[in-house]
């Protein structure tokens, strides 16, 4: 062998280990990103539902799953039932706002085939029930959603002039419409009241407006929610019974605020926040999968955000650098749910 073919065999053997390093250090920085990033490369279609308090839980989906690269399109906001079979269908790939019991009527048949509720994000935070300003609870002793049969009870909250009471309720697709028309039909009260069933903020101003007036006002709130904090139960007004709407010992709540008696049967079953997704979307994303079961979010927070979204008129993306501030604050516990989520992955 010459010089020269000494050399050049050593020049190509230098340059194949250098290629077979850059190749491994590539390969292994590809290892290290898919296992960081193990949503790159799918875009996820999140749905929102159409009250307030549901978007900051929206924002904390959509922020993590950007942290384990998934590319997150703007949620859609859909009414219950078209969620849920937008789920079904793989339209939507999840919903983080399914409020169960109450939202079960809505699904679509055989749902459990195409989509998985997980455990509740909030377990018990979803509390509902009627609302009577304070004054008149003692003024005409109303303890119960029957006293409204009474002549003298309907005529203080005979809002529209019709000789009926009203109750200023909850919009048609929302679960609340349901059961407070299912209400009615129990307590033969179709006589007696009206459901006034326009868009509840609308519907909650109008309710405001009266008691801050002075005049009597019946209507249904639920929490986590602004509306809490804008008429305070104890203060301003009293949560009343509704007593055997669900065959269900989880009708009755103790140790709830501003209620008449205590415990108090709502006339709902206090709901579980869950994430509902498509099964399709899980099967192929297990990191997503592993995320929903994890996320963990206080009623508290979520209720101050609402607010705030109230004080400040703030549309649903200006509430995104909230949620922002929350993950930071507890950047601890949401990496234990991204690691969790990274590993379920590999």
């Amino acid at each position: 062998m010459t010089g020269i073919e000494s050399h050049t065999g050593k020049k190509l053997k230098t340059l194949a280990l250098t290629s077979a390093i850059a190749l491994g250090l590539a390969a292994a920085s590809g290892s290290v990103h898919a296992q960081q990033q193990p949503g790159d490369g799918v875009t996820v279609q999140p749905a929102v539902a159409s009250w307030t308090s549901a978007v900051p839980v929206s924002w904390v989906f959509v922020e993590l799953l950007e942290e384990l690269g998934y590319t997150v399109q703007n949620p859609i906001s859909l009414s219950n039932p078209v969620a849920y079979l937008a789920i079904s269908e793989g339209d939507a790939h999840y919903w983080p706002n399914g409020w169960f019991p109450l939202h079960e009527p809505q699904l679509p048949d055989h749902f459990d085939d195409v989509g998985t509720l997980f455990d509740p994000l909030c377990p018990a935070c979803g509390i509902q029930g009627y609302l009577v300003d304070a004054a008149s609870v003692e003024r005409y002793g109303i303890t119960n959603i029957t006293d409204f049969q009474r002549d003298d009870v309907r005529a203080a909250f005979d809002a529209t002039g019709d000789g009926k009471a009203d109750l200023f309720g909850c919009p048609p697709g929302w679960g609340c419409h349901e059961g407070i028309n299912a209400m009615f039909e129990k307590f033969e009260l179709n006589d007696y009241m009206n459901h006034i069933d326009a868009g509840y903020a609308a519907n909650f101003a109008e309710a405001l407006s009266r008691i801050q007036a002075g005049d009597s006002a019946l209507y249904y709130t639920w929490g986590p929610s602004a509306w809490l904090l804008a008429l305070t139960p104890g203060e301003d007004v009293m949560w009343i019974n509704a007593p055997g709407i669900v065959e269900d010992e989880a009708e009755r709540t103790e140790g709830v605020p501003g209620a008449v008696t205590d415990p108090i049967e709502m006339g709902f079953v206090a709901a579980d926040i869950q994430v509902v997704a498509n099964n399709e979307f899980l099967e192929d994303n297990p990191a997503a999968a592993e995320l929903f079961r994890r996320v963990s979010l206080p009623i508290e927070w979520i209720s101050e955000v609402d607010a705030t979204m109230g004080e400040q008129d703030l549309t649903d993306p200006m509430v995104r650098p909230l949620v922002q501030e929350w993950i930071a604050a507890n950047r601890d516990t949401v990496d234990g749910w991204l690691e969790a989520a990274r590993a379920a992955a590999q």
